[in-house]
């Protein structure tokens, strides 16, 4: 809710890529990218209604040492907290020098 897109940019590996619901791939090369990225994507949801996420089904798996899978359903909210979409995401997190960062991240066709 924040919307601070660089910091939400800095949780991923650079480059990352993204899987999309329709199964094409998106590579997303450099922080600058990403920054763009989520900052396009967010004036799309508020044209939507979106004021808020929620998360349900928050799931992790750790895949040895230094990976992690986290699978959860996405809610998008209105401001009076109505439904405008929902959808189930996964990301693959690897451990880096810098902490844990996304690698990559699946949609989920519902």
């Amino acid at each position: 809710e924040q919307k601070n897109w660089p910091a939400f940019a800095s949780l991923f590996y650079e480059p990352a890529i993204s899987v999309r619901a329709d199964g094409c791939v998106m590579n997303i090369p450099t922080h600058s990218e990403g920054v763009r990225l989520y900052a396009g994507v967010s004036e799309s949801w508020q044209a939507e209604g979106y004021a808020r996420f929620d998360i349900q089904d928050f799931q992790v798996f750790r895949m040895g040492g230094v990976s992690r899978l986290v699978s959860f359903l996405w809610l998008m909210l209105r401001e009076n907290v109505s439904l405008i979409r929902c959808w189930h995401q996964s990301y693959q997190l690897i451990r880096t020098a810098q902490g844990w960062r996304v690698l990559a991240s699946t949609f989920h066709k519902n």
